[in-house]
């Protein structure tokens, strides 16, 4: 019989993109002020903006040169609230419409152990219901000191400076879980 298990948590995760980098500053401090009542805590680990090269699949509704921008918070949380997390950022998105088109996108993830969880509202054959229509998914291993890809990892989390950057997030996770476990 199994045992079931309260899950270790995570490290909030949270990529951005819009043509605008202060929007993209702007709503990712809103989400970590408004989610949980700002329980998140600050930005710990944050990227550069870079151009996305390797799809135009936001451009029809979101223009083309979109930056994007990869960063973490401080505080870890229950993987379970991925999903209010997915529900708040697309609230946000919503508040920032022009034209009824967005302008910005926020993806909000995990860092655990073992990789990067992505959320997700549409549907595939390897991603994981989550509840209340959001989805999760796997999108890279950490395995032997490294980021791993899997067939659908995105290209723009496999370049070398975006990996370097969530082996920085991922240590970063240890190195808090540890000093939480040390005041516990």
């Amino acid at each position: 019989m199994s045992i079931l298990q309260d899950p270790p948590e995570v490290k909030i995760f949270l990529a951005v993109y819009s043509q605008e980098p202060a929007l993209n500053t702007e709503v990712a401090s809103r989400l970590g002020r408004e989610f949980l009542g700002g329980s998140l805590g600050p930005i710990d680990i944050e990227s550069r903006d870079f151009p996305i090269l390797d799809t135009n699949y936001y451009t029809a509704e979101m223009g083309p040169n979109l930056l994007k921008r990869y960063m973490s918070f401080t505080e870890h949380k229950d993987p379970g609230l991925l999903v209010d997390m997915k529900l708040l950022a697309m609230d946000l998105e919503r508040q920032y419409l022009s034209d009824g088109k967005r302008r910005i996108n926020l993806d909000p993830g995990y860092i655990f152990s073992g990789g990067l969880v992505l959320s997700t509202g549409k549907f595939s054959s390897h991603r994981l219901y989550l509840g209340r229509k959001v989805w999760g998914e796997l999108t890279v291993l950490y395995q032997n000191k490294g980021i791993y890809p899997l067939p659908w990892s995105y290209r723009d989390y496999l370049m070398p400076e975006v990996k370097d950057l969530l082996i920085a997030m991922r240590k970063a996770y240890f190195k808090r879980k540890k000093t939480n476990t040390k005041t516990s």
